[in-house]
């Protein structure tokens, strides 16, 4: 069944995953509480993603590129059509998986096949919500093509694993997102663990 907006009518799969999400997010948010003190995100120990994402978001909301959305929810399928899209709200989880927070300083071992490979893994003994994150950049321009990570939330009411993807494309000297994923599954207590995936393409 294919929609040609979110909102009218609003995808019931969508819509009850962003719910779920929230929690995830509010979580993920109490743990790094201290994330905006001034000054503290001027030294980048880690890949900038955040300001990578921060720009596409900024072009893509000028742009409003159309984007077609796949959300599976169990048995339950949906796929989407839209132009209006909040893109900082689509893309939040990889905005969530930046590494450049004062609390997570020193969490994270840092493994480089070569110069355009990233990969960071939280070290033992640490408890953040991002589990590890890839990035393969493009050597010339020096941003990702492609972004890898996995984000857990555990609590005494719910837990949640969402394993985020993002590919780039090139086009005139410029990577814009092609497309993204996010796969994996929510549970709260005395409920079913429900899986889920979400994909979408960028129509640029």
């Amino acid at each position: 069944m294919q929609f040609q907006s979110y909102q009218e009518p609003y995808s019931k799969v969508l819509s009850l995953i962003r719910c779920l999400s929230v929690a995830f997010l509010c979580f993920a948010f109490t743990s790094c509480q201290d994330e905006n003190e001034a000054g503290k995100e001027d030294i980048k120990l880690y890949f900038d993603l955040k300001g990578f994402i921060g720009n596409q978001v900024i072009y893509l909301n000028e742009k409003k590129p159309e984007i077609t959305k796949t959300a599976a929810l169990g048995k339950r399928k949906e796929v989407l059509k839209s132009r209006d899209v909040d893109w900082k709200k689509e893309l939040e989880l990889f905005i969530q998986a930046d590494l450049n927070k004062p609390s997570y300083r020193q969490s994270y071992d840092v493994l480089r096949a070569d110069s355009s490979h990233y990969e960071y893994r939280l070290k033992a003994n640490a408890d953040l919500p991002v589990k590890y994150l890839k990035i393969i950049i493009d050597t010339t321009l020096k941003q990702p093509v492609y972004v890898e990570a996995l984000l857990v939330a555990r609590n005494k009411i719910y837990s949640s694993e969402k394993k985020i993807k993002l590919q780039s494309i090139r086009k005139d000297n410029l990577l814009e997102i092609g497309s993204y994923s996010i796969e994996g599954y929510q549970k709260l207590v005395f409920m079913e663990t429900k899986p889920f995936t979400i994909a979408g393409k960028i129509g640029l």
